[in-house]
């Protein structure tokens, strides 16, 4: 039997506009809009009162309308390749951090580095009218330029520098990432030096061009040290090409893992071999990752900034969206070679 359905007895949340929560706090509407954008505006217990009202009432910003009435929704898209694996997570603190007690929110789309579907999923945040949106590892800028030229919103980017965009660009030079570890096993010793990794975006393609390129200046460059693959384990991965590395180039005396994960795998299939690290095979790694400190022994490893990149390339929106004027149009923050226990 079905029930009558009340003023009283409304479902809660359903049709309760901005004015409802004023008219129950007592304050004007533009007063409750303004709280929930940036709550360090108000006093602690207006702020106190205003939340709990809103969470009893079941309100929802309508984002569409703050759209229609401003210049923007109050979100900022940001496009990444890879939100699943390690490496962006410091990347995504470093962002939110820095958005964090402001008037904007984030929203993130991920393209799985299927270049293809960037230009997509950069249309669909700009429908959307968003107060900006952050590129952070685009593949290709072939079908994202003319989106970018023609958007009423800022766009920043996290690239590696060779790539189109020249201004709220944050990052670093790629190439120099290979040759700068590739050099660095050179120094100590090493010749056969493996690169381990398929080169699947820009980025990591263009630190095996700077590592062929010192490998071919040292006189020590041989294509079968370059080896790649796919597995849903990169440390699993790491075991599974250094055995097959093995195989092929059976004096492989060091390897220039794309990240700790893989270079873990080396060093365990090390282990499980008797091989001896540093001593016989020297292992390098990437990223910088928490455990890479920890193990035994320690991982060389190339630290890659990637939280204050995140964080200074959400201040460079956020300025843009402000209309103040930028620090900096682009910037370069590098990285940094920490040589430890599997390195000689």
């Amino acid at each position: 039997m079905n029930k009558a359905v009340g003023p009283g007895t409304a479902r809660r949340g359903a049709q309760v506009k901005l004015i409802d929560v004023a008219k129950k706090v007592g304050v004007s509407p533009i007063t409750i809009s303004r709280a929930l954008r940036n709550p360090a505006i108000v006093s602690e217990d207006l702020r106190e009162v205003i939340l709990r009202t809103v969470a009893e009432m079941g309100y929802m910003p309508n984002l569409a309308a703050r759209a229609l009435a401003g210049r923007h929704n109050g979100v900022v898209g940001v496009i990444t390749p890879a939100l699943h694996q390690y490496g962006f997570t410091d990347l995504m603190v470093g962002i939110e951090d820095r958005f964090r007690d402001t008037e904007l929110t984030v929203q993130y789309s991920n393209t799985l580095r299927h270049a293809e579907g960037e230009a997509g999923l950069l249309k669909s945040f700009l429908t959307q009218k968003p107060a900006g949106v952050i590129i952070a590892g685009a593949e290709s800028y072939r079908d994202l330029l003319p989106l970018i030229e023609s958007a009423a919103c800022p766009i920043a980017h996290v690239a590696d520098l060779s790539q189109e965009p020249q201004r709220l660009v944050v990052g670093l030079d790629h190439y120099s990432a290979g040759t700068g570890p590739t050099r660095f096993l050179l120094s100590r010793g090493y010749r056969r030096i493996a690169f381990m990794g398929r080169g699947a975006d820009v980025r990591s393609r263009r630190r095996i061009e700077g590592y062929e390129a010192v490998m071919r200046e040292a006189g020590c460059f041989d294509p079968d040290l370059i080896i790649g693959g796919d597995s849903a384990s990169r440390t699993g991965l790491g075991r599974e090409l250094f055995s097959h590395l093995l195989q092929r180039v059976p004096d492989v005396d060091a390897v220039f893992a794309q990240s700790d994960e893989m270079a873990l795998g080396v060093l365990i299939e090390c282990k499980e071999r008797g091989i001896r690290v540093p001593e016989d095979v020297g292992i390098c790694g990437f990223n910088d990752l928490e455990f890479s400190a920890f193990t035994e022994p320690s991982l060389t490893t190339v630290h890659i900034p990637r939280y204050e990149i995140g964080y200074r390339v959400a201040d460079m929106l956020l300025r843009a969206v402000r209309d103040e004027p930028p620090h900096e149009g682009k910037a370069d923050l590098g990285f940094t070679i920490i040589p430890r226990g599997s390195t000689r």
